[in-house]
């Protein structure tokens, strides 16, 4: 009310400026020159017009015409204008637990016409109310005009859009079973993992028309690990999860009334870890005559978090380091690169101390062959006797050489790209637990014979 009471204040102070300005200043001081040039034979007339009440008297008149003027729009002193109001939210009346409607419109943009004080008025009044109502409409497709309840009725509108093609649907309901979709799990300390989520309840109702209830494949609870807030490990409840339902390609399906909306999750953070040794792995060969002694690391064993399955997998932390054309003693710092599912090590990076001396070799000769990755429904056997068994040669310091184990040394043959029968020539992989020394099988391949079982 205040507001309103201001704008027309406004108004009417206005409209006195004016006319003080047009009219009444001008017409007095035209009084006033015709007085003084004739003051003689208008001394009656003065007389008139010096009285109190003369001039309030014109005043008045001339403020009554101009009003009749400009309310029967006989002089037009304020311009018809437009304004337009966006995004009016539409509200819908009809039988939610009976029906099920699409092609409801949202919102919709008001276009109202008119004079600028009528626009501003309607604008700080702002009840502005867009309806649809469809109480009096049953199943099938309708095309229903949208209502606006127009507070200035002296203002023209267009709505935009102002008709609704709708379809309704009967609704139907159906149980499903909740599952569970965890998120932002990645944003978890990383020494943290979600090791378990309840739900206060296993089903919820579905409702919607029959057709979009047969595209339900699932309904998810959105259960997101960050909202815990945890920084150790513990239980955590979040209130209000979110539900989606979904097709069978994983795609969201908007529209289907979910009940309940939400539901209440218990969320079990742990913090599982596992002490593993960091194993050194040289790769490249060494200057010729040289061989490596020793390698000495400042990081023996390392603590790493992650999933329980990938901690039980996990029996090592490999570290590679290049030692091509090394001959002499050297200390090399590296990072140690966290492997795929682990989301935290303890230590992320490693001294070596890698020791040099002379080279010295041997042969082990007769070294059994291994077949790996059979062909399926045929059988694999040397071509010879020279085919069963190789002679390796082994290059290190004397001292390895000495406590080297001849029953750790493994040939291996790979036959996964042998798909038919015939005498095949394989390449021959020789390898050793002690990764100090270096194996070199004494041929490159052998000939096996491939036959079908």
């Amino acid at each position: 009310m205040k507001k309103i009471a201001k704008f027309f204040k406004k108004i009417f102070v206005g409209i006195y400026k004016f006319f003080d300005k047009i009219l009444i200043t001008p017409i007095s001081r035209l009084v006033y020159l015709s007085g003084s040039k004739f003051k003689e034979r208008t001394l009656t007339f003065e007389k008139i017009l010096n009285r109190n009440n003369t001039l309030i008297y014109i005043s008045l008149i001339c403020a009554f015409i101009c009003f009749i003027t400009i309310d029967k729009k006989i002089i037009t002193l304020v311009e018809n204008e437009s304004t337009v109001l966006t995004n009016q939210i539409v509200e819908v009346e009809y039988n939610d637990e009976a029906y099920v409607i699409e092609g409801l419109p949202e919102t919709t943009d008001i276009i109202l016409m008119g004079r600028r004080s009528d626009l501003y008025l309607a604008e700080q009044l702002g009840d502005h109310k867009v309806s649809l109502d469809l109480s009096n409409y049953g199943v099938g497709t309708h095309k229903v005009a949208l209502k606006y309840n127009n507070p200035i009725n002296t203002l023209d509108y267009k709505i935009d859009p102002s008709v609704a093609t709708i379809i309704i649907y009967p609704k139907v309901s159906e149980v499903k079973t909740l599952s569970i979709d965890i998120i932002n799990t990645d944003k978890l300390k990383e020494t943290l993992i979600v090791s378990s989520v309840t739900l206060d309840k296993d089903e919820v109702i579905v409702k919607s028309y029959k057709e979009k209830l047969e595209t339900v494949a699932s309904v998810k609870a959105i259960v997101d690990a960050y909202a815990t807030n945890a920084t150790v490990a513990g239980t955590y409840t979040l209130e209000n999860v979110k539900l989606v339902a979904y097709d069978d390609k994983g795609t969201e399906i908007p529209g289907v009334e979910i009940i309940p909306e939400s539901v209440t999750a218990t969320v079990t953070i742990a913090s599982p870890s596992k002490e593993v040794p960091l194993k050194i792995v040289p790769v490249g060969e060494v200057k010729s005559g040289s061989a490596i002694n020793t390698i000495t690391q400042s990081v023996k064993n390392i603590t790493i978090y992650g999933d329980e399955e990938v901690l039980k997998n996990t029996t090592s932390i490999p570290v590679e380091v290049d030692v091509t054309d090394i001959s002499e003693d050297k200390k090399i710092q590296l990072d140690i690169v966290k492997p795929t599912g682990i989301r935290y090590m303890s230590e992320s990076s490693v001294t070596i101390t890698i020791s040099m001396q002379k080279e010295t070799s041997i042969e082990v000769k007769d070294v059994g062959i291994q077949i790996l990755n059979k062909p399926e429904g045929f059988a694999a056997q040397a071509a010879s006797i020279n085919d069963s068994k190789i002679t390796v040669e082994v290059k290190g310091v004397q001292k390895l050489l000495d406590e080297l184990d001849i029953s750790k040394i493994i040939a291996t043959i790979d036959l996964s790209e042998i798909k038919s029968e015939g005498i095949w020539d394989v390449p021959v992989m020789v390898t050793g637990e002690n990764l100090l020394l270096t194996y070199t099988p004494k041929v490159k391949s052998i000939k096996i014979n491939i036959t079908k079982e």
